[in-house]
């Protein structure tokens, strides 16, 4: 079964719905596997996975172990880590630069064709669909409406971090909702999708032209 969380951010750490959640198809024991947004840059990748695995310890889900896939991890391990995974982590950042990695390192379809849970954080959760609808945001590096294809594990599109989204991103994410329904999601709100059924735990937006 693929079941995949899609996520905004969680600043106090994990919400009590998300851990409930996570816990329908994870008993410990498992691999987890951490996908860097910027392959290159090791030190940052490294400090958010920690930050990640200790929420989850603190919530008493545990690993038996875990791996980074970034510019240090051999293809052939890389597929291997995330076909045996339990729970992949793809990490935010910068959006359209790990698309990019994930493309050029070919790890698109090994993520389609896995089965297990697959959570996507910020960049990694826009990056899940199958048709990225991504709203112009020249503050994070994303100088104009960008149309690509994604990792293709859900068919939603999403705008993390609503809590801090300008009156001026708002208008560039309606204009982006020509082009597909786009869920802004705040921090603590995440969509879990299980045979294509969407749920949201927490407050959104739903953008939506009428035209």
């Amino acid at each position: 079964m693929q079941v995949s969380f899609l996520t905004s951010g969680f600043p106090n750490g994990f919400t009590d719905d998300f851990i409930r959640c996570i816990r329908e198809y994870y008993n410990n024991e498992g691999s987890f596997v951490f996908i860097a947004s910027d392959f290159e840059q090791h030190s940052i990748t490294e400090k958010y996975m920690n930050i990640v695995l200790r929420m989850f310890e603190s919530n008493v889900i545990t690993f038996d172990e875990h791996y980074i896939i970034d510019s240090r991890t051999l293809f052939e391990d890389a597929v291997k880590y995330i076909e045996k995974a339990d729970i992949v982590w793809i990490s935010g950042g910068d959006t359209l630069k790990q698309i990019n990695y994930l493309k050029e390192y070919n790890l698109i379809q090994t993520l389609q064709c896995r089965e297990g849970i697959t959570i996507g954080m910020s960049a990694g959760a826009i990056n899940m669909a199958k048709t990225v609808v991504l709203a112009k945001d020249a503050n994070d590096n994303i100088p104009e409406l960008s149309i690509y294809s994604g990792i293709g594990l859900v068919d939603i599109n999403i705008e993390p971090h609503l809590d801090f989204v300008s009156e001026e991103h708002r208008k560039e994410i309606y204009e982006a909702s020509h082009h597909t329904i786009i869920y802004g999601i705040y921090d603590n709100t995440f969509i879990k999708v299980v045979n294509e059924i969407i749920d949201i735990y927490g407050d959104y937006v739903k953008y939506e032209s009428m035209n």
